[in-house]
């Protein structure tokens, strides 16, 4: 199972359901997931990059963030786990406008470099970095 796949599990989401990109609306949203390389607990992770991608969508009415999480390493010899990345969950109403958006706020808040969305399309699960080299 693909890491995208196990995310919509945990969420309570069909994994292996189809996103049609003409039917994405407010009602049948595109599932994405932005992967951040850095370590950030829930506060630092709201204020750096879910409040104001949050206010971005709402000017623009092209999304939702639905939530957010860290994902915790194995305990080390003394017991302690640390974030090894964290992640926001969008829902979008318009795919074709909205992972631009995405990627160019994440450019605007300083995401770091490995910043990734993942969602699904048409049967096809994209991994995109945010930061594309130029060709």
């Amino acid at each position: 199972m693909g890491f995208l796949k196990e995310i919509k599990g945990w969420l309570g989401l069909n994994p292996d359901s189809d996103t049609v990109a003409d039917q994405i609306s407010r009602d049948n949203p595109l599932f994405v997931y932005i992967k951040i390389p850095i370590a950030l607990g829930p506060i630092d992770r709201g204020e750096r990059f879910e409040d104001p991608l949050q206010v971005t969508l709402d000017l623009e009415g092209l999304g939702t963030i639905t939530g957010g999480g860290s994902q915790l390493s194995e305990e080390d010899a003394d017991g302690r786990r640390a974030i090894e990345f964290c992640g926001l969950d969008v829902d979008l109403y318009d795919a074709v406008k909205g992972l631009p958006l995405l990627r160019r706020e994440l450019v605007r808040l300083q995401a770091p470099s490995g910043t990734m969305l993942l969602y699904e399309l048409e049967g096809h699960e994209w991994e995109e970095p945010v930061y594309r080299a130029e060709t």
